[in-house]
């Protein structure tokens, strides 16, 4: 249901929405039901994300969303909670016991689409009892988003947008005659802001800003004048006014920040919603990588078919990141790095599991690990984090999988890929881990090496000994003559030594240690690129 659709309740009495009203605006794709033991006529209220802590809290006549597997306890409770409906995900769980649980505990059961998220379907929700509710008066005129920047669109002079903090359009006004822009239409059409170059600068000076700001006229979108929402000096969003070619009323500063102070609430529970969505994401997402749970069922509700081929991804960032992270945890920056990421593969239609583990970004993706379209999406997923996050990024990508059950294995190669291209051996920013046996190699034996301090041990420290005693530089031309792969001449240029000085040089060395050894030559070879490889910066 669109909310330029809305009804006008101030001509008729509103005795709110039902479950039947619910069903008929939101459609079977995204919620049908599995019981309805009293009939559709139930009315209901808000929308609330079941939590254990919420013994408290009154649920009567609410949407009680259920993430995880919800138990035909739970149902009990509910009734007694004085609870209207109560939805769970398709696929969650057998829905014949519990169907038959609700209806003999007389309370609604409804199912909604695996592909919605939890803060999805909570905002639809409120949005639908936003567009059919009352408008109300005074004080009482923030009963809902919608309502909300429509009273503020009148009283300001111009359309209006409310955001969350990931640039989402939550709510906007539906004035007739209201003028709009490009930027404005795009992002009610994809409930998101579209990318633009000031973004960053224009959304840093609202947020920092204690009172609305404008933002100035540029040539593809109109001056706009914002303000941040706040709970608590916690910014949770913003709300935003375009000008159009009459100017926006004198009064229009004050009504913002009115505006700002009664959408708070709302947005303080949309963030509740999507923290609940994200919590419950983030254990399947977890399960998944681990290789528990119901995996097959875990892969169906991403959108993965478990027999399909796969690969996995890990962003994060190197040890040494710039200084200018933009003051976000690496936790915080891993999420907002997810949706870049999940972003770009819906846009490409690829089935992808995506979420941050760790602090860092992962993903399972239905597609070959050398498609070229892979690699184009994660070169652009870290242009944009450094642009949005700071710089620092990497990527690694695992081998191809045979399918979801290789998770756990994936995860170890990717994570094995991303450790070489943030490392001393990291060429670029995205590793592959079909391609880097031989880095891989080295640093396994340089982790199993150093605990015994065999870099400096024989045969090496028997030739540094010698140089360190009689002063020669034995060390140095055993490194050229190596990296000339025994060349002679090539190795004598680089030392700047004539062939014949260098060939009496070997000789001399061969009296210290067994060059002509094979065995000698490779543990030399190894120790030197070892110590090299221990003291390279990183990156």
């Amino acid at each position: 249901m669109k909310p330029v659709d809305q009804v006008n309740a101030v001509s008729m009495p509103w005795d709110g929405i039902t479950v039947g009203i619910l069903l008929d605006s939101l459609g079977p794709d995204v919620v049908r039901p599995l019981a309805l033991p009293h009939g559709p006529s139930v009315a209901i209220g808000s929308p609330s994300i079941h939590d254990t802590d919420q013994a408290h809290v009154d649920l009567t006549e609410a949407v009680l969303l259920v993430p995880g597997g919800p138990s035909v306890e739970l149902l009990d409770w509910a009734v007694e909670a004085h609870v209207a409906a109560v939805v769970v995900r398709a696929g969650a769980v057998d829905p014949e016991p519990l169907t038959a649980a609700a209806n003999r505990a007389g309370v609604s059961l409804l199912e909604c689409s695996e592909e919605l998220s939890w803060g999805q379907l909570y905002l639809l929700i409120d949005a639908l009892r936003a567009v059919t509710g009352p408008v109300l008066e005074e004080d009482d005129r923030a009963a809902d988003l919608f309502s909300l920047a429509n009273d503020v669109a009148l009283r300001a002079g111009g359309a209006v947008a409310i955001e969350d903090l990931s640039m989402r359009v939550l709510a906007y006004s539906t004035i007739p005659g209201q003028e709009v822009d490009d930027l404005r239409r795009d992002g009610i059409l994809g409930r998101r802001v579209p990318d633009h170059p000031t973004n960053a600068e224009d959304y840093s000076a609202v947020l920092r800003a204690d009172t609305a700001v404008w933002i100035s006229d540029q040539p593809d979108f109109r001056p706009r004048l914002a303000i941040a929402v706040r709970d608590g000096g916690e910014p949770l969003g913003s709300i935003w006014v375009i000008k159009g070619e009459k100017a926006l009323t004198d009064k229009a500063p004050e009504v913002l920040v009115e505006a700002a102070r009664l959408a708070a609430p709302h947005l303080a529970r949309l963030n509740v919603a999507a923290d609940a969505d994200r919590r419950e994401r983030a254990d399947r997402l977890g399960q998944l990588f681990r290789g528990t749970g119901p995996r097959r069922r875990i892969a169906e509700s991403f959108g993965l078919r478990f027999d399909a081929g796969a690969t996995v991804v890990v962003i994060g960032r190197d040890e040494n990141p710039p200084a200018h992270s933009r003051g976000m945890s690496a936790g915080s920056a891993a999420v907002h790095v997810s949706v870049l990421l999940r972003m770009a593969l819906s846009s490409y239609r690829l089935p992808a599991a995506v979420g941050s583990l760790e602090g860092q970004t992962v993903a399972v993706i239905g597609t070959a690990a050398d498609s070229p379209v892979l690699q184009t999406i994660i070169a652009s997923v870290l242009a944009r984090s450094e642009e949005s996050v700071g710089g620092g990024w990497r990527a690694g990508v695992s081998r191809s999988l045979a399918g979801v059950a290789d998770v756990p294995l994936g995860y170890s190669q990717a994570k094995q890929a991303l450790g070489v291209v943030c490392g001393p051996l990291g060429h670029g920013t995205i590793g592959k881990h079909q391609v880097l046996g031989a880095p891989l190699f080295l640093l396994e034996v340089l982790d199993a090496l150093q605990t015994r301090s065999a870099l400096d041990a024989e045969p090496l420290s028997v030739v540094s000994d010698h140089d360190s005693r009689q002063g020669t530089d034995y060390v140095r031309t055993l490194r050229c003559w190596i990296a000339a792969h025994y060349d002679v001449a090539r190795a004598a240029e680089a030392l700047v030594l004539h062939p014949n000085t260098l060939r009496h040089r070997l000789r001399r060395m061969a009296e210290v240690v067994d060059i002509e050894d094979p065995d000698v030559r490779l543990a030399l070879a190894l120790q030197l690129r070892l110590q090299e490889i221990d003291t390279e910066p990183l990156g």
